[in-house]
C-alpha cells in the first residue's frame, strides 16, 4: 500500500515539477500570500484525493505487481502501466491535467518579486545538493591529485627502467 502511495506521488511530482516550491530557506508564509497558501493547500488535498481514488481503483493483481520486490521500481511502474484499464489511464490523465491547470493558475498569481525569491531559493538548494554530492564523492580535488601523482610515479618508474 505504501509503495502505491510512493509510485503515485512520484508520478505527480514528475508531472508537476513542483518540488522547487518545497524549499527550506525561507518559510512559505513569508513568500506567499494567504490566497496562494490556500492554493497550495488545495493542490495538496487534490493530490491526496486523487491518490486515494487511484489506489482504490487498482485490482489485486495490480497491487501485487507493485508489491513484487524482485523487480526494480521502474520495472514495477512499467508493468503496472501495461495493466491499467482505460478508465484508470483516463483518471491519471485527468489528474495530471487538473494539477497542471492548478499549477498554471498558481504561477500566474506570483509577483515578480516572488518569482525572483523562488528562483534564488531553487538555486541555493541546487548549490547545496551539488556540494553534498561533491563532498560525498570526495571531489574536493584530493582524489584527482592522488590519481595524477600515482600516474606520474608510474611514468617515472617506466622511464627509469627503460634507461637502465
Amino acid at each position: 500500500m505504501k509503495k502505491i502511495k510512493i509510485l503515485f506521488f512520484l508520478c505527480i511530482l514528475s508531472n508537476l515539477g513542483f518540488t522547487s516550491l518545497l524549499a527550506q530557506d525561507i518559510p512559505p508564509n513569508e513568500i506567499y500570500t494567504s490566497k496562494q497558501l490556500e492554493m497550495i493547500e488545495s493542490q495538496k488535498n487534490l493530490v491526496k484525493q486523487n491518490r486515494d481514488i487511484f489506489r482504490n481503483s487498482l485490482s489485486e493483481d495490480q497491487k501485487n505487481l507493485l508489491k513484487d520486490n524482485s523487480l526494480s521500481m521502474k520495472e514495477r511502474q512499467q508493468n503496472l502501466m501495461k495493466t491499467l484499464t482505460a478508465s484508470q489511464r483516463e483518471a491519471l490523465k485527468g489528474n495530471r491535467e487538473s494539477l497542471r491547470k492548478l499549477k498554471n493558475d498558481f504561477v500566474k498569481s506570483l509577483t515578480d518579486k516572488q518569482k525572483t525569491s523562488l528562483k534564488q531559493r531553487k538555486q541555493k538548494i541546487k548549490n547545496r545538493r551539488e556540494k553534498m554530492k561533491d563532498y560525498q564523492s570526495g571531489f574536493d580535488g584530493r582524489r584527482d591529485n592522488l590519481k595524477q601523482k600515482k600516474q606520474n610515479l608510474r611514468e617515472r618508474t617506466k622511464k627509469m627502467k627503460s634507461k637502465q
